[in-house]
């Protein structure tokens, strides 16, 4: 209905959806008129670049070719690769607003990614840094602080 107001709020891999979801546009129009704004709690920038990460980070191996290879078969079974699923690429889209929240001490989605993601991001958009949290910690670490940053963002845009 008309008065359906949505906020897409995700963590870790939720909020890489949340961001790939908010570059989906048509002509400008968001598919989705009733989306009002956007959460992402430690989302990463692409797939490629978060399991780049990992396979050196957790087994010291670099990305070619193991990860050349998987990101092939997902072209052929999936019909998409690893370098496509970006959404540092969606963010770009995006004009409805979006919070970013990340831990400073995330190292499985490492808080760099917050960055680029952010300056890609056009205004509206808002970002908040959590002081000594590790991934998809943030609400659990601060539950009063996280409540109260979400909902103020939030409170601006749904009525």
């Amino acid at each position: 209905s008309r008065s359906t107001k949505m906020v897409v709020h995700g963590i870790s891999m939720g909020a890489a959806t949340t961001m790939m979801v908010s570059g989906e546009v048509e002509h400008g129009q968001y598919q989705h008129p009733f989306i009002k704004c956007f959460v992402e709690d430690c989302g990463y920038t692409s797939v490629w670049d978060e399991f780049r990460g990992e396979l050196k980070e957790q087994f010291g191996l670099p990305p070619f070719p193991l990860l050349h290879t998987a990101s092939w078969l997902s072209r052929q079974e999936y019909g998409w690769d690893f370098r496509e699923a970006s959404a540092l690429e969606q963010v770009k889209k995006c004009t409805l607003p979006m919070l970013f929240i990340h831990g400073d001490a995330d190292t499985f989605v490492p808080t760099w990614m917050v960055y680029p993601l952010y300056e890609a991001k056009p205004e509206p958009k808002e970002l908040w840094i959590v002081p000594g949290a590790t991934h998809a910690m943030s609400y659990k670490d601060y539950p009063q602080e996280y409540t109260e940053h979400v909902k103020k963002f939030v409170g601006k845009y749904i009525h």
